[in-house]
């Protein structure tokens, strides 16, 4: 039995999912070459990452303005401007931003996003939602769980 992402069932959540990577990838592409021979805020990525976790590691990195390791209510406006910008079907980004925040402190850590955003290697996901799911206890990991269980077609 899966849970329901109300708006953002199977089919629609990939789709969702696969639009946010696209545009972030561009967007990272893009910067790349904008900022090629300068420094930049550009790290060497973690060559064990996927693509799409070095992706969202550079995203991430992108809007904690303040490097504190979590992107806060502030620093999570682009983040929202580009779901509502870039990413198809709409309806699934109403309340995308809500269910990446599994422990309900209004931030969205690394862990965090790229959990809901489904990039995290196949053999890391299953140790990524174990640790979701010790860390909070409470109802609140309920949401992620909900989330991640659409993603099964």
């Amino acid at each position: 039995m899966q849970a329901v992402y109300p708006g953002c069932p199977g089919g629609k959540k990939h789709d969702f999912l696969t639009s946010v990577l696209d545009a972030l990838t561009t967007d990272m592409v893009q910067a790349v070459s904008d900022l090629s021979g300068t420094s930049s805020r550009l790290s060497e990525p973690d060559p064990s990452h996927t693509l799409e976790e070095r992706v969202v590691h550079w995203y991430f990195k992108q809007l904690d303005k303040n490097s504190n390791g979590d992107i806060g209510k502030k620093e999570i406006k682009p983040f929202k401007r580009l779901l509502r910008k870039k990413s198809k079907p709409k309806k699934c980004v109403k309340k995308f931003v809500e269910y990446c925040d599994v422990n309900n402190d209004k931030s969205i850590s690394i862990q965090e996003l790229v959990g809901c955003l489904g990039a995290a290697k196949e053999e890391n996901k299953a140790q990524a939602r174990k640790r979701h799911t010790r860390n909070t206890a409470d109802s609140s990991s309920n949401k992620q769980r909900e989330w991640d269980s659409e993603g099964g077609e």
